[in-house]
């Protein structure tokens, strides 16, 4: 409401200019007619000439800033590998964007890269139009790619998420996935009986063990008696077929609670949850709905991070840099926490089934603790 607020008195002052600069320029025809028709200084005739032109030239600036300001804003989304459909971290990632098309009204476009060579042909396309008010890359992987465009098209304001891009028009950011990642720990600690516990990552990379280590130090904080096997990886985010044999394969040794963050292969992790009737943990968005197995979510709120980047180009604020948050700023989290839960409920039209209290007491003490910086979670960065 406020930013278009702004707009319409922008577009106010701007008709005024235009009404004002309307009548100088009818006095001004006028006043070289007269001249025109008289014998006078040529320097008076020159003044008003040169009057003609300025104002000529500030008409024309006045119209052209009207017609920016009433055109409707765009945003360009570059999903990661994998697309739309993974109930996780690009559904997550477009939720933000569609919020800023309902709320704010901005027009949108988005593709959906199938390999990682694509991106950088992406970003060009998006970029040389000049259309689009921010460009937003999701994942890490679009990294390489980006430092070249964002280079080429320095007027051009970009986003990326889960990695740094140091160049001016970038705004890199950050999650800290540990934090969130520890309350899902505190409810695998919780909540096994073998005390064994596993987790299954998309690839062997710092992203993912950051995911990882916070989620074994949650389930040690909660349970020192408990294990947590060592992590096991797809190799990439949409193979769901591998991701369900590893989860398979860890029911099998013993574990009974799987932390699954590894995109769109998760969802064969948590099918395997369903199958083996284990405890399941879901991640980036809330993944609860799709098995009663799956007790509780970290939440990684891409969609937060993305709403407040295009707020920031729309306002003409934006500035490239590093954004970090995490619980505290309100950036991770956990679908059960009290804030958060009856927004997942209404998102995806289900109803949680409740968590022991035992169980979402421990959650909400760890929340408290990580926020107020009692509670330092450790990082594989």
């Amino acid at each position: 409401m406020s930013s278009n607020f702004g707009v319409k008195a922008i577009a106010l002052v701007l008709v005024g200019i235009l009404v004002g600069a309307g009548g100088v320029y009818a006095w001004s025809s006028m006043e070289i007619n007269r001249l025109s028709a008289e014998t006078v200084p040529r320097s008076e005739y020159d003044q008003v000439t040169a009057d003609l032109a300025t104002t000529q030239a500030e008409l024309a600036a006045a119209q052209a800033e009207i017609a920016n300001l009433t055109k409707p804003k765009k945003v360009g989304l570059i999903l990661a590998t994998g697309g739309l459909g993974d109930k996780s971290f690009n559904d997550i990632s477009y939720a933000g964007v569609l919020r800023a098309h309902e709320e704010l009204g901005i027009e949108f476009d988005y593709v959906e890269p199938h390999a990682i060579a694509e991106y950088e042909g992406f970003q060009r396309d998006f970029a040389m139009t000049g259309e689009y008010v921010i460009i937003i890359c999701i994942g890490f992987d679009q990294a390489d790619a980006l430092t070249i465009v964002a280079g080429e098209y320095p007027d051009q304001n970009f986003a990326i998420v889960d990695m740094v891009v140091d160049k001016p028009n970038v705004a890199s950011l950050l999650f800290k996935a540990n934090e969130g990642s520890f309350l899902a720990g505190v409810v695998a600690g919780m909540m096994t009986t073998t005390g064994k516990v596993g987790f299954v990552g998309g690839m062997d990379i710092p992203l993912i063990r950051d995911f990882f280590v916070g989620y074994q130090a949650g389930v040690v904080w909660a349970n020192a008696s408990a294990t947590v096997i060592d992590p096991v990886f797809v190799g990439g985010w949409a193979d769901p077929t591998r991701g369900k044999e590893l989860a398979v394969g860890l029911a099998e040794t013993g574990v009974d609670a799987v932390f699954a963050a590894a995109g769109k292969s998760g969802l064969g992790s948590l099918e395997a949850i369903h199958e083996k009737g284990i405890i399941g943990l879901g991640v980036d968005a809330c993944q609860d709905y799709l098995y009663p197995e799956i007790k509780a979510s970290m939440t990684k709120r891409v969609d937060v991070a993305v709403y407040d980047m295009i707020v920031k180009a729309l306002l003409g604020t934006f500035t490239g840099g590093f954004y970090v948050g995490g619980l505290k700023e309100g950036w991770t989290g956990l679908c059960r926490l009290p804030e958060e839960e009856s927004f997942w409920e209404a998102t995806f039209n289900f109803e949680h089934a409740p968590l022991p209290a035992e169980v979402l007491d421990k959650v909400i003490e760890a929340r408290n603790k990580i926020a107020y910086g009692e509670i330092v979670v450790p990082s594989a960065s």
